[in-house]
């Protein structure tokens, strides 16, 4: 095939994304926190939760990516910067000053010297003169580390502050250990709790032949993007049983994994004389990659009848409750 081609291909299939129920579901919550701070006015947000390579970062840069591009429009003293929504990763431990200066390195490149709560005045104007309509924080777990215990209280105090300043969704992503810290907020009765009342934890995949089932939803969404690509050809399809159950042994339904398998499947068939996806590229693809969560351990799972997959399945506990 022509590496032109190859390349769109590939490319096109990167940007495949699936809405699967759980997908949905924290996507309408961070949506929620939104119409919320507008409508109702009161400072209100979300959390968007789950272990790690469930694509909750995925999912926060698409929520910012709705809200448009950045731009630029004139103004009776120039042209102002609009920013409709911010994506930031906290860059160290962090602290109310590390997050203060993550914001603001949105909209400068150096930051002044000065305290804590100049830099929180500073962000609330740029905030609103730059329309941005929500920031999302991802990686949150950060503040359930050691090294962030002495200052974990008054950084989710800040928050609060924030939200009631600007009157904006402050939304927080962060793994599975984040419904401890909202549990204990919660115990407490907190201002934090009250205000992150919009809340959804992403689960990995759970195994079922069943057609609803949010597995086997998401293969056959993304195996008609695949055949929906101009040029693609294959002999098998992703809700195959020859193909979603070795697939589940091999990722133990996690969404990352399954887009590294898939991804290795496609340049292996797209990199062949006759480029026609078949079972045997994923033969080939899964000794290619690093995959510490397949649930066989020896044998290649796409070497391995359906039976004997379903069996692996079973063994682990992962089919889905009927």
């Amino acid at each position: 095939m022509d590496p032109r081609q190859k390349e769109m291909i590939l490319k096109k299939f990167e940007k495949q994304i699936v809405f699967f129920p759980g997908y949905q579901h924290a996507w309408s919550q961070m949506e929620k926190a939104v119409e919320a701070s507008t409508l109702r006015q009161a400072p209100s947000s979300a959390f968007i939760m789950g272990k790690t390579g469930v694509g909750k970062s995925t999912l926060c840069k698409l929520f910012m990516e709705s809200f448009g591009p950045r731009h630029d429009i004139e103004t009776q003293t120039g042209l102002q910067k609009i920013v409709p929504a911010l994506y930031i990763v906290p860059t160290t431990t962090i602290t109310i000053k590390g997050l203060c200066h993550d914001i603001l390195h949105e909209f400068m490149e150096r930051i002044p010297n000065h305290s804590v709560s100049e830099l929180t005045h500073m962000i609330v104007k740029k905030l609103k003169e730059c329309q941005v309509k929500a920031v999302i924080f991802d990686e949150i777990q950060r503040l359930m580390r050691p090294d962030a215990e002495k200052t974990r209280q008054v950084t989710l105090d800040w928050m609060v502050a924030l939200l009631t300043l600007t009157g904006l969704p402050i939304i927080l992503c962060g793994d599975e250990t984040c419904e401890d810290l909202l549990e204990e907020e919660a115990t407490r009765n907190s201002p934090f709790a009250r205000r992150y009342c919009y809340t959804s934890t992403l689960e990995y995949f759970s195994y079922s032949d069943q057609p609803e089932n949010e597995y086997h939803l998401t293969l056959s969404e993304l195996d008609k993007a695949i055949y929906s690509i101009e040029s693609f050809q294959g002999n098998v399809h992703l809700q195959d049983p020859n193909i979603k159950l070795p697939l589940f042994v091999a990722s133990s339904g996690i969404l990352e994994y399954i887009r590294q398998i898939l991804y290795e499947a496609l340049y292996i068939c797209l990199s062949a004389e006759h480029p026609i996806l078949t079972t045997a590229h994923f033969v080939d693809a899964y000794p290619t990659l690093r995959l510490p969560v397949s649930l066989s351990k020896k044998n290649n799972p796409f070497s391995l009848s359906t039976s004997e997959c379903y069996q692996i399945i079973e063994k682990h506990g992962r089919l889905a409750d009927v």
